[in-house]
């Protein structure tokens, strides 16, 4: 019995930091995600949607 109680105490332990860290990730004053922020550097190597140039 004494398994049961460890198991549930863990798993409620598991739930209580998972909703903080979601929770605090939800408040976070800038909205974006860590891999948004890692494709930022990636933003200025495309070019403008209407300025594609073409070799022929």
């Amino acid at each position: 019995m004494e398994v049961f109680a460890v198991t549930i105490f863990m798993s409620l332990a598991f739930a209580v930091l998972f909703a903080v860290l979601f929770f605090a990730e939800r408040t976070q004053r800038q909205r974006r995600s860590m891999e948004q922020m890692s494709l930022l550097p990636l933003e200025a190597d495309q070019p403008a949607a209407g300025s594609r140039s073409f070799s022929n």
